[in-house]
């Protein structure tokens, strides 16, 4: 399986922007050797920088928003009350937030823990995230998953489009700056995967099935679902800092190109993506369930 998501990582990564593995991937060399008990502590100082817990609900919502929209594909539409009440005990936000702590204590390697990017983070003072708009962002994809909110926010982005705003154009620019779309487009294919790898091992598919095929199609499906990522970009930043204006939303923006900021919001990213693909893989596998009529 690790062969496939690598294929179809290598696939996505020629979007990357260059210089974009280094700067926000790749951790700096290490300095000085990490202290006992520093991952935990890093992980939970990280954890409440990055607004652990309302990142937790909305990571909850859209993973519960996406297991219903896969239902639809691999249930025929055919779930029910006890499909709802899995797919709730799946993504209790109380339960997605001890799993984003873990996924983020995981990732604490050696290199990460001796990378000075993070020194700020473990400074007694702790971050501050004043300034770099994340916890409106949070708020804006907590919203975003209502369907009525997102084509209600669609309207408003084609309205400026139309209306030449100069506020969508430094939304525009920000995500030009911070890029945050090829991260999303690979969380958003394994996720995928991650989906059909839990459906296969619980039996669903009924027949021999090679992931490889689910990740070919996804790779055929890689200009269509990078138009909805971008667009996905878009919509999210503009609601979240549009009502801001165009002064604050270029401090946003270089507030999150400093190297340290990237570090601790690409490492963020990487928690939640291993968090995704945990809860997809556990969506898929209840999905077979039901398929069987087994009890879930």
């Amino acid at each position: 399986m690790r062969h496939v998501q690598a294929a179809l990582l290598a696939s996505v990564m020629i979007l990357l922007p260059a210089g974009f593995v280094t700067a926000q991937l790749m951790p700096s060399p290490p300095v000085l050797a990490p202290q006992p008990g520093l991952g935990s502590e890093l992980a939970e100082r990280v954890f409440a920088a990055g607004l652990g817990e309302r990142r937790a609900a909305v990571i909850a919502a859209e993973a519960s928003e996406f297991a219903d929209r896969m239902a639809v594909i691999y249930l025929d539409g055919k779930t029910g009350t006890d499909w709802r009440n899995v797919v709730s005990r799946i993504h209790d936000p109380s339960r997605v937030a001890g799993l984003l702590l873990g996924a983020l204590e995981s990732r604490m390697t050696p290199l990460v823990l001796s990378d000075p990017r993070f020194e700020p983070v473990l400074r007694a003072t702790g971050v501050s995230s004043a300034g770099d708009g994340f916890g409106l962002e949070l708020a804006a994809r907590a919203e975003l998953t209502r369907p009525d909110a997102l084509q209600a926010a669609l309207r408003r982005v084609q309205v400026a489009e139309v209306a030449q705003s100069p506020v969508l154009e430094a939304v525009r620019k920000l995500i030009t700056d911070t890029d945050p779309v090829p991260m999303q487009l690979v969380a958003r294919m394994n996720r995928e995967l991650a989906f059909a790898r839990g459906f296969d091992a619980a039996g669903g598919f009924g027949f021999p099935t090679s992931l490889d095929d689910v990740a070919g199609d996804l790779i055929l499906k890689l200009p269509e679902l990078t138009a909805e990522e971008e667009m996905r970009a878009e919509i999210t930043a503009f609601s979240a800092f549009a009502p801001l204006g165009v002064a604050t939303i270029g401090k946003i923006s270089h507030t999150r190109q400093a190297l340290d900021a990237r570090a601790l919001q690409a490492l963020l990213q990487q928690a939640e993506a291993d968090v995704l693909e945990q809860l997809a893989d556990e969506s898929g596998r209840a999905a077979a369930q039901r398929l069987e009529g087994t009890s879930l």
